[in-house]
């Protein structure tokens, strides 16, 4: 009789998701029942993971072990410190991104009051070349 995957699970004490990955990698080999669940014969998944011979198992962690976790290498303390740099390097950039668009606009706002006063200016002058009253007259409006 073969096992389902969560049947499979208990017997060996592992966790689902170990024996999907078990499956999956090609370690194990299991069919597919007609509702697609996993059918693992027994013969193979003892021939990977032994029997645990307690009625209730505990879950092996299979994933994190237990224990103080050990100390960083080299390698890892060397790129945290690359990543610290990097994301220095990031907020720097950010700030002068920053910095240079409010001085961008600001540019442009003075840019665009320059212009507003050279057409009124303009407007102005070509008032005056354009008034076809003669010369003294525009002195007593």
């Amino acid at each position: 009789m073969a096992y389902t995957l969560g049947e499979a699970a208990r017997a060996v004490g592992r966790s689902k998701t170990t024996l999907g990955r078990a499956i999956k990698s090609g370690r194990i080999s299991a069919s597919r029942a007609e509702d697609g669940s996993y059918l693992i014969d027994p013969a193979e998944l003892h021939r990977v993971f032994s029997v645990t011979r307690d009625r209730h198992p505990t879950m092996e962690r299979s994933v994190t072990p237990n224990g103080p976790e050990p100390a960083p290498s080299a390698e890892t303390l060397a790129l945290r410190q690359l990543l610290e740099e990097r994301e220095r390097l990031v907020g720097e950039q950010a700030s002068a991104i920053r910095d240079l668009r409010t001085r961008l606009d600001r540019a442009d706002e003075e840019r665009r009051t320059e212009r507003l006063q050279e057409a009124e200016e303009r407007r102005r002058l070509l008032a005056l070349l354009t008034d076809r009253r003669p010369w003294w007259r525009r002195w007593f409006r």
